[in-house]
């Protein structure tokens, strides 16, 4: 038989008592099998899956993506101090976490019911749905409530930080101002909604920067070594070459004119690099796991709230 960590979010190996039946009659014959399922493959994946099925916008499951490296980086550093701080969280109790105080800082607020019910059925496939309230809920409730705590302190409870998202529209309409047409920017939103006048974020090449901006942010190298503004310059670019869309200015001019002079030709040169590797479906330097701990060797009492 299986077993569980105290919080219930850790993966386990299955066995036959742990498979879950079709039901039937005994006389049937019919074979026992497993219920269909979604699996995250790591924590990053898990994040994705959980932020789509909260229907949560892509700034949200960015800034959980920040959270987690600033975790991460902070871990690390604190290596270096007289009392390192130990790595208390497993990677999908850190998951749901980051994702969680996202919705607040964001002002995408969702129940804790609503994150802890999908993310028991993703870790545990064939276990029962879990019953609220329960005992178990309430220790899971509990450990992403301590969790949330340790968290906002390694944060210094700045919760608000700069996303590419915040810059991607402007640098994109930056882009395609060179070719003449009408100015749709500037119309009144009366006029926007009578004639089905979309944001800039919100075309087809608008998609396309955000989601591959939200997927930038999951690499660890390009979250936390290049500014949001420099990595909204490169994900447009790169998105701009991608489709087919040639720029005919020179590389320093189109960085200055599109990032108003804030950013380093260094930097976007070196950003390139990496987002072009995540636009291609490659690897980059991703989000390493943390190892899985034993909850009470790592500190984390459940609050029964």
């Amino acid at each position: 038989m299986a077993t569980h960590r105290e919080d219930g979010f850790s993966t386990t190996s299955r066995t036959h008592d742990d498979v879950t039946t079709t039901p039937s009659a005994s006389s049937s014959g019919r074979r026992s099998r497993t219920r269909p399922s979604l699996h995250g493959k790591d924590a990053v994946s898990f994040m994705a899956l959980l932020a789509d099925i909260l229907r949560l916008q892509e700034q949200t499951l960015a800034m959980s993506y920040l959270y987690l490296h600033k975790y991460r980086k902070f871990i690390r550093d604190s290596k270096n101090r007289p009392d390192p701080v130990p790595d208390f969280l497993d990677p999908h109790t850190l998951a749901l976490t980051t994702l969680y105080l996202s919705t607040k800082s964001t002002e995408s607020p969702r129940r804790l019911r609503a994150l802890i019910t999908p993310a028991y059925s993703i870790l545990h496939p064939d276990a029962p749905k879990i019953e609220v309230p329960s005992h178990k809920y309430d220790t899971l409730r509990g450990t992403i409530v301590t969790a949330e705590l340790h968290l906002l302190r390694i944060l210094k409870f700045e919760l608000r930080h700069a996303l590419p998202h915040d810059y991607i529209p402007r640098v994109l309409e930056k882009s395609l101002s060179i070719i003449p047409g009408e100015d749709y920017e500037h119309q009144g939103d009366d006029r926007k909604v009578e004639d089905g006048i979309m944001k800039t974020q919100d075309t087809f090449l608008g998609r396309q920067c955000m989601g591959l901006a939200t997927r930038c942010l999951a690499e660890y190298s390009i979250a936390t070594f290049y500014d949001a503004r420099t990595i909204a310059c490169g994900v447009v670019a790169v998105v701009l070459d991608g489709s087919g869309i040639i720029m005919t200015e020179s590389t320093d001019g189109w960085v200055r004119r599109v990032g108003g002079g804030n950013v380093e030709i260094e930097d976007y040169k070196d950003v390139i690099k990496e987002v072009t590797i995540v636009y291609e479906g490659g690897v980059g330097v991703t989000v390493q796991e943390i190892p899985i701990q034993d909850g009470e060797k790592a500190g984390i009492q459940p609050v029964v709230d």
